[in-house]
Formats: C-alpha cells, structure tokens, sequence
C-alpha cells in the first residue's frame, strides 16, 4: 500500500516513532500532503525536545514567518 494511503493517524504515528526532529523534518518534506499534516507538530516537537531552538535559528537568519510559526505555538 503506498504511504500516502494511509489515514493521517498512521502517519502522526509514524513521525512520533522517528528518532529525530531530522528525521520529521525530512519526512514531512517528502511532499505536500505529509507537510500540512506535520509542520504543526514539527514545530510543537521542537518546543517540546529542543527548547524552541528554531526561534534563535529564525533570527540568526532572519526568517520571521517560522518565528512567528514558533511563537503561535
């Protein structure tokens, strides 16, 4: 069965087993559909495992929109 198949649930399942928000990152890069379903989380993760550290990594490189992503979450 192809990836994209399956029910969001199972995806979200899958980015939870991933061992790295690397790892989440590359998968929700994989095509549109797997980012608007996880780019949420992404960010959620990131406050969670990595002390939002993608808001300095936003400001070093000025890229306000993600800081703004960050900061809503």
């Amino acid at each position: 069965i192809p990836l994209l198949y399956l029910a969001n649930k199972l995806l979200y399942r899958i980015s939870e087993n991933l061992e790295s928000e690397r790892d989440i990152n590359a998968f929700a890069q994989a095509n549109r559909r797997l980012y608007h379903l996880l780019n949420t989380y992404l960010y959620r993760y990131n406050i969670r495992q990595s002390g939002s550290s993608v808001l300095l990594w936003a400001a070093q490189h000025s890229q306000e929109v993600t800081a703004q992503k960050l900061l809503r979450e």
